[in-house]
């Protein structure tokens, strides 16, 4: 007995009393407001009504802030009612839709959702995000919660290598145990491990990697990972590990989970890095070099036979030469040699030492998992192979997507088509199901609009940038986007007809919010303020949690005069700020102009006041409400505030000079010196103007 109490005073003292330490310790930090939770979703109350919304911070974890790589916006009720289908998108930047940010896979599933159960109502959750990878998207599954979709749609693979873990990433090192990434992932989400790192980050020189800014696939590329690198079997064992697990953590909480395999482009993404064995000698490089010359000139020439007998030759030097394989693919296509083409194609993809795309292994792991998976709740869908049958006789290319990875909207179509498929059939248990056609989505989305121009054009400037420029049909890519933007720009047409066919989708009764949204911009611009509030104010009977929606209707109705009609729709655009200072302060500011103009000075005092003590970093805003406070004050001759106010702001603008952050604001004198004028201190404003700008 005495040696069993001495174990067991022994495990108290080593084990639960440190424990219950670190939990208390844990909680206060929490309840003291100490760093932030990573949760995918917080839980809001708007209107009396529990919500979910994306939190913008989760991405943090992972990523440098400064980064600004986050969940997109969405906001939906907790409460789920019966006529309502709810799906969940999780995955990187081709599940988020990238480019066609509002006519991606999301919006697509939904319409084809929309017209399978025209009785229920439809929401499709994109929780993708641009560069993530399993490790992201496992946390993602493990903070949805319970019971909230009916289904979950998984479509990763791409970035397994460059995202966070990955051996080609850029700001996290590789590690090869799961389990060591798991729990360093769970002490990173600790309020104590923030509190500490905060602390570590304020008394030692700032880490470069903290000031990143996002610079796209460039910041990739000097990471190159070659096929045969011994980290490739820690990533491939990560992703089966996660995948299998994000599968099982969906289906135990009540949702159905969608596998998707990955397509990829193959037929026209060349490697991104092509690199030689170590032991090459210099005059095999030098055959294999002439080898190559000679195979690009037949090809050039369209001696199709020659080009494949010295790319062939080529590859016996060097046998894995990513590049070589691409361009041996091209050649035996151009033979009809289809499937020596699909070989030598999948050869170049799975060689490529800058791994942005899921090779034939990552495709392959997602069969093999998908084909142990036990038990119901549970779909794949097979949409490499689909995507494949959609290009016979050749691979998928162009025709589906717009570089590397990420789909055009026909592409977009046919996954979207068949998810829809294995929905429907999982809600029916019927075949019979035939999804729209492309040219009915593409109307009842109004695609394409004038966005659809501007992500072609930003597309064109993204790929002037490395990696691109690197690949050996580079010049083939920038005459393809630049064929596609005059297309899509014929097809626009002018914003009257853009609304004329918007219009028909109305009156069908088959128009989303973002259609509404869509027609609303349009009009603004034609300047039709009646057409543009009916639009705007049809968006809040559809989708009442789009900020710039109510943003929108302020704007109009300021311009208008309505001030008291304002405020509500400013009250409840606070409900959508997420947490970001500038948007609450702007909400606020215009709050108290609002209230000011409507006659409820006290009111309007108070909320401009508050801008400037609890936003006072938002330079260009405080300013503004101290700008609102004086003219006010003059105006009414109330000289005691007037006094106040001139003080207050200029003591605050020295102190933005004292601390170096009116290098932040350069227009910081100019501004002063007319608030100075504004309330009439002549003195003060001549100072402020002739105080270099510098």
């Amino acid at each position: 007995m005495p040696d069993v109490r001495k174990i067991a005073f022994s495990f108290i003292t080593i084990v639960v009393v440190p424990l219950l330490f670190f939990a208390l310790l844990e909680l206060g930090l929490t309840v003291a407001g100490v760093g932030t939770s990573f949760d995918y979703f917080h839980e809001i109350d708007i209107n009396g009504q529990l919500h979910y919304q994306e939190n913008p911070d989760f991405a943090d974890q992972f990523y440098p802030p400064s980064l600004n790589i986050g969940p997109i916006e969405n906001t939906f009720t907790k409460e789920r009612s019966a006529e309502l289908i709810r799906v969940y998108v999780l995955g990187g930047s081709a599940a988020l839709g990238f480019p066609h940010k509002n006519q991606g896979l999301d919006r697509l599933l939904a319409t084809q959702l929309r017209a399978a159960f025209p009785s229920r109502k439809i929401e499709v959750i994109n929780t993708a995000m641009t560069s993530v990878n399993s490790h992201v998207v496992y946390a993602v599954a493990r903070s949805i919660p319970e019971n909230s979709a009916d289904f979950a749609v998984i479509l990763m693979g791409n970035n397994e290598v460059v995202g966070p873990y990955g051996p080609g990433t850029f700001n996290q090192n590789f590690l090869s145990g799961i389990s060591l990434i798991r729990g360093l992932q769970g002490l990173k989400r600790t309020r104590l491990w923030q509190a500490l790192n905060g602390l570590m980050q304020s008394i030692r020189p700032t880490d470069a990697m903290q000031d990143l800014e996002w610079e796209g696939m460039q910041m990739f590329t000097n990471n190159g990972v070659p096929h045969d690198d011994p980290r490739m079997e820690g990533v491939y064992s990560h992703y089966e590990y996660n995948l299998a697990d994000i599968i099982e953590t969906l289906r135990g909480k009540g949702i159905h989970v969608l596998l998707s395999s990955v397509p990829v482009n193959l037929r026209h993404s060349a490697p991104f890095l092509s690199v030689h064995d170590q032991d090459l000698s210099k005059e095999q490089h030098d055959q294999w070099r002439e080898y190559t010359r000679r195979g690009a000139q037949s090809a050039d020439e369209k001696d199709w036979d020659d080009a494949v007998t010295q790319f062939e030759g080529a590859l016996e030097i060097a046998p894995d030469y990513a590049d070589t394989h691409f361009r041996l693919a091209t050649v035996y296509e151009n033979l009809g040699k289809f499937e020596k083409a699909k070989t030598h194609y999948e050869r170049a993809l799975d060689l490529d030492a800058l791994r942005f795309r899921a090779d034939t292994r990552i495709n392959r792991i997602i069969h093999e998992v998908a084909a142990n998976v036990e038990g119901e709740a549970f779909s794949f869908v097979d949409n490499a192979a689909v995507f494949e049958q959609a290009s016979q006789p050749f691979q998928p290319g162009w025709n589906l997507l717009l570089e590397h990875v990420h789909y055009d909207f026909a592409g977009n179509h046919v996954l979207a088509a068949e998810i829809s498929r294995s929905i429907t059939s999982n809600f029916t248990a019927s075949d019979g199901y035939q999804p729209l056609p492309s040219p009915e989505v593409a109307k009842r989305i109004g695609f394409p609009n004038y966005d659809t121009i501007a992500e072609i054009q930003n597309l064109q400037s993204m790929i002037q940038y490395p990696p691109f420029p690197g690949q050996s049909n580079y010049t083939e890519l920038a005459a393809f986007l630049s064929d596609k933007l005059e297309k899509v720009a014929g097809a626009v047409g002018s914003p009257e007809e853009l609304i004329q066919g918007l219009q028909d989708v109305v009156r069908s009764g088959q128009a989303d919010w973002k259609v509404y949204f869509q027609l609303a911009v349009l009009n603004q611009r034609l300047r039709n303020r009646s057409a543009m509030y009916y639009h705007l104010n049809q968006i809040l009977k559809l989708y009442p949690h789009n900020r710039e929606t109510y943003m929108k209707i302020a704007d109009a109705m300021s311009k208008d005069g309505k001030w008291r009609e304002v405020i509500p729709y400013l009250e409840e655009s606070l409900n959508y700020t997420r947490g970001d200072e500038e948007k609450i302060a702007e909400a606020i500011g215009w709050l108290g102009t609002a209230h000011l103009r409507a006659g409820d000075y006290e009111k309007a005092k108070d909320l401009l006041l508050e801008v400037t003590e609890e936003y006072s970093d938002q330079i260009g805003l405080t300013l503004r409400a101290y700008g609102n406070l004086i003219r006010h004050s003059r105006d009414t001759g109330n000289d005691k505030d007037l006094n106040r106010h001139v003080k207050d702001v200029q003591r605050y603008a020295r102190s933005l000079i004292r601390k170096g952050k009116d290098k932040e604001y350069p227009l910081l004198h100019q501004r002063m010196s007319q608030l100075m004028t504004m309330g009439g201190y002549e003195a003060e404003a001549k100072e402020w103007a002739k105080t270099p700008t510098q």
